[in-house]
């Protein structure tokens, strides 16, 4: 059955056209609310129909289109059963969102005597969030991450001021045109014109740079300072100071970006090939995802009762430490170190000189052997969370070159934790020296 890779560019080109038209209703849809002449006249119903089938159809097969992506589960593993596809998607609140965004169609009536209220259409508003998804998407893909932040800046930009000239003709409608100086003045001239004066009005407004007529009406006030204020926080969005607001709220995620940015762009001058590139930014968010340096900032003893509560009974569980003493195992597990494998990746090879054991820590691998006949691998075991493997390899059997009996390798993204022959001979030479002493 047909399934969709969520990190391919089939799937990104696609969330691409989504986000288009949730740009479009974004923008038409309050346009024909707030002036009457795009509603209604045969012209512009002439531009803005055919343009909605378009949106619509585009809405409806993104439905059937997430039925079929397929996604990464907790380990990492992709999961691409329709089955198991179907039930995560309608499990998330944004399917119940997709399935409101397409209801009603009122496009189903075009040209007819009964013409569905333009506001139905503010329920195609609700698929923001695809909006929001594909930015995430490409800023991961993107080598120019500032580029696309400052295209994203102007789009964001553009659309608020876009809303608030539309809510401002709507106002200036509902008090009467041309009953003051502060509304749009007496209906009149070409149907560019007003919008064209509603968007200056709002620019000068969300600027801050004023110069607008007095309000008259409670209403007026409260819309032009709601708008000033507003337009505060533009003016602070486009310098920087929310941004650095958000930065200092959101302090891992900025370094964790800023580290990223400089990977892209070292990838991108030296013309590393872009298979590569994905596969290095995909480990790192999925690396970051898990907090791997998160108990960093803990201190050291800390660190180390956690580490001892958390690993402690996993390595008990290994045959060659089941009866040690617990203090030896205490050391132990502080010298655990943590290793992330990507799909695919082989964490050992048959016939290697082994020199470490593995504990999983999160995800899953195989055990992966060939084919006595004809030479095919062959998966023998599946191994997933508080297994272990390679414990023979801390023995020093055959001189110290104990040789790997099978392949091991990553089915998703794998956290293991690895102990080192050495680690383990060092802390036995210094509890005997210290006997001894």
């Amino acid at each position: 059955s047909f399934v969709i890779d969520p990190e391919g560019g089939l799937c990104y080109t696609w969330a691409a056209l989504v986000t288009f038209a949730v740009f479009y209703n974004f923008c038409i849809v309050l346009l024909r609310i707030a002036f009457k002449e795009v509603r209604n006249e045969l012209f512009y119903r002439m531009i803005y129909w055919p343009l909605d089938v378009i949106s619509d159809i585009i809405y409806l097969v993104d439905i059937l289109v997430q039925f079929r992506t397929a996604y990464r589960d907790d380990h990492g593993i992709m999961i691409n059963t329709p089955k198991l596809l179907a039930l995560n998607y309608c499990s998330k609140i944004p399917f119940f969102l997709d399935a409101l965004s397409v209801f009603p169609l009122e496009t189903t009536l075009p040209f007819t005597l009964v013409q569905p209220s333009v506001w139905f259409r503010c329920l195609r508003l609700l698929k923001w969030h695809c909006v929001l998804r594909f930015f995430v998407i490409s800023d991961l893909r993107t080598n120019k991450p500032n580029r696309l932040r400052v295209v994203k800046l102007a789009l964001y930009l553009g659309l608020a001021l876009h809303w608030v000239a539309c809510g401002y003709y709507m106002i200036s409608e509902y008090e009467g045109l041309g009953s003051n100086s502060w509304v749009y003045p007496e209906a009149s001239g070409e149907d560019g014109k007003k919008y064209i004066k509603s968007l200056y009005w709002s620019i000068l407004t969300l600027t801050t740079i004023g110069e607008t007529p007095e309000p008259s009406t409670n209403l007026e006030h409260v819309f032009t300072s709601a708008m000033f204020l507003f337009g505060i926080f533009v003016f602070a969005a486009v310098v920087g100071n929310v941004g650095d607001v958000i930065s200092n709220m959101n302090a891992a995620r900025t370094d964790f970006q800023t580290k990223m940015d400089y990977i892209k762009s070292y990838m991108e001058h030296h013309k590393v090939p872009e298979d590569l590139q994905n596969r290095a930014k995909r480990w790192a968010y999925y690396a970051w995802s898990r907090h791997s340096d998160a108990l960093g900032m803990l201190p050291l003893r800390l660190r180390a009762e956690l580490a001892i509560h958390v690993h402690l009974a996993t390595l008990k569980k290994v045959k060659i430490f089941k009866d040690c003493d617990e203090g030896l195992l205490c050391e132990l597990v502080l010298k655990l170190r943590p290793q992330i494998f990507s799909p695919g990746d082989y964490i050992c090879r048959c016939g290697e000189i082994g020199r470490e054991m593995y504990i999983i820590n999160h995800g899953k691998v195989e055990v992966v052997v060939p084919d006595s006949t004809t030479g095919e691998k062959i998966v023998v075991a599946s191994l997933t969370e508080g297994n272990y493997f390679g414990e023979i390899s801390l023995l020093r059997l055959d001189e110290g070159r104990n040789r790997r009996s099978a392949d091991v390798r990553s089915v998703g993204y794998s956290e293991l934790l690895w102990l080192s022959q050495k680690d383990l001979m060092s802390e036995l030479y210094s509890r005997v020296m210290h006997v001894v002493v």
